[in-house]
């Protein structure tokens, strides 16, 4: 069974950029591009704690997120991990410590950051990185 380090080192991403375009990454295989020279941050409000809620369920939740975040500067997000997706948020100019508040303002384990530097995920709690991967 693989540890949740290693479960985020190989998330896949998919941010909606516009209705027809998308940009997919991950860190195990992350290549450099322009979409990484600004701060951001991808949150989620679904599955508080890791515990599975309906669909109904997480879109309410995600609905909370969005009208608290109330920018411009918002994209649709969804991170999978084979069959397993959740629906989220890309959020720019978040700084680290608003993004891990939301995280555990909705019940999260860990938020997706990207510091300009590196790609990383943290722990809302414990505000340690529990993996990450330089931005070349």
């Amino acid at each position: 069974m693989l540890s949740l380090s290693e479960i985020y080192f190989r998330n896949v991403y998919e941010v909606e950029l516009t209705s027809n375009k998308h940009f997919t990454f991950s860190l195990i295989n992350y290549n450099p591009d322009a979409f990484f020279e600004k701060p951001f941050a991808i949150i989620t409000a679904g599955n508080p704690n890791n515990i599975t809620l309906t669909a109904t369920e997480n879109e309410a939740r995600n609905a909370l997120l969005y009208s608290e975040l109330n920018s411009t500067k918002v994209l649709k997000a969804r991170g999978c991990y084979l069959a397993h997706c959740e629906e989220g948020y890309l959020v720019y100019d978040l700084s680290l410590e608003e993004a891990l508040a939301l995280g555990r303002k909705y019940e999260q384990i860990a938020i997706f950051y990207n510091d300009t530097k590196r790609l990383m995920y943290v722990d809302c709690k414990k505000e340690s990185v529990i993996c990450e991967r330089a931005v070349a």
